[in-house]
C-alpha cells in the first residue's frame, strides 16, 4: 500500500513526505484557489514540479462532467491533462437530470468520452455522485472497458452516503475489486461545525480506517490518497496514522 496526499495549490508541492500525490483542480472555485483556465495551467505546472522532485502524480479534475452540455469542454481539458499526466486522471460517477441515472444518450456519451480519454492515459472512476448506485455504475462504465479504466474507491463518500464502509469492502465483488487502483480516504464526522463533514481528519479506530484495513487484506498494490488540505495539521496527523497501520 502506497500512501499519498492531495495538492490543491503550488505551495503544497513537497509539503508532505510522500512518493505520490493527487493534484485537484476545479472548474469553478470561490474559496481562494485557482480555477478554470488558470487552474488547468497551474495543475500542469504543479505536475512538472512534482516530477522534478521525484513525486508521482494523478490528476483529479472536479466539476468537469463527461456527459451533458459541458462534456465537450471537459474532454478538451482531460486531453490537455492526459498529455502531461503521470499516473492518470480520476473522474466522478455522474447522473442525469433531476437526480436520475444517466439516460441512454447521456450514458453513451459518458462511456464514449471515458473510452476516448482512456486511450490517452489511465482513467479511474470514483464514487461521488451516488455511492448507493456505484456498483451498477462501475459494472456499466468500468468492467466492459479496457484495463486503462479503473476504480477509485472513496471510503469517505461511502460513509457520507450512510453506507457501512467495512461491510461494503467485505462484499465488493472480485471482478470490481480487481479494477480498484486508487483509494480516497477521509473521515465523515457529521458533528463537524466547519468545512465539509466528510472531509475531516482520520481518527484512530474510525470505520474508514477499518474499511481500508479490510481492503488491504483483500488487495495488494493500492495507492491510497488522504483527501484533506495539505496545508492543515489534520493532513500530517492522518498520514502518520495510516503509516502506523
Amino acid at each position: 500500500m502506497e500512501i499519498g496526499y492531495r495538492i490543491i495549490r503550488p505551495s503544497d508541492v513537497g509539503a508532505q513526505n510522500a512518493s505520490f500525490a493527487q493534484i485537484s483542480l476545479w472548474r469553478s472555485a470561490n474559496w481562494g484557489v485557482s480555477d478554470g483556465e488558470r487552474g488547468v495551467t497551474e495543475a500542469i505546472e504543479i505536475a512538472r514540479e512534482c516530477r522534478s522532485r521525484g513525486i508521482r502524480t494523478v490528476y483529479h479534475p472536479l466539476e468537469y462532467p463527461m456527459s451533458g452540455e459541458l462534456a465537450m469542454d471537459s474532454v478538451d481539458v482531460m486531453k490537455r491533462l492526459a498529455a502531461a499526466c503521470d499516473l492518470g486522471i480520476i473522474i466522478h460517477d455522474e447522473g442525469g437530470a433531476r437526480g436520475r441515472i444517466l439516460s441512454g444518450a447521456e450514458a453513451e456519451r459518458y462511456g464514449m468520452n471515458v473510452r476516448d480519454v482512456s486511450s490517452l492515459c489511465p482513467v479511474s472512476i470514483e464514487n461521488s455522485y451516488n455511492s448507493a448506485d456505484i456498483l451498477r455504475f462501475w459494472e456499466r462504465f468500468v468492467i466492459p472497458l479496457p484495463e486503462t479504466v479503473s476504480i477509485t474507491l472513496d471510503i469517505g463518500h461511502l460513509e457520507l452516503a450512510g453506507i457501512d464502509s467495512p461491510a461494503f469492502v467485505r462484499d465488493l465483488p472480485e471482478r470490481l475489486l480487481a479494477r480498484v487502483r486508487f483509494v480516497h480516504i477521509h473521515h465523515h464526522d457529521k458533528t463537524a461545525r466547519s468545512g465539509v463533514a466528510d472531509h475531516q481528519p482520520l481518527r484512530p479506530g474510525c470505520r474508514e480506517i477499518e474499511a481500508l484495513k479490510m481492503l488491504r487484506g483483500r488487495k495488494q498494490g493500492l495507492r491510497v490518497i488522504v483527501e484533506l488540505d495539505a496545508a492543515e495539521e489534520g493532513m500530517r496527523e492522518s498520514l502518520e496514522l495510516l503509516g502506523r497501520m
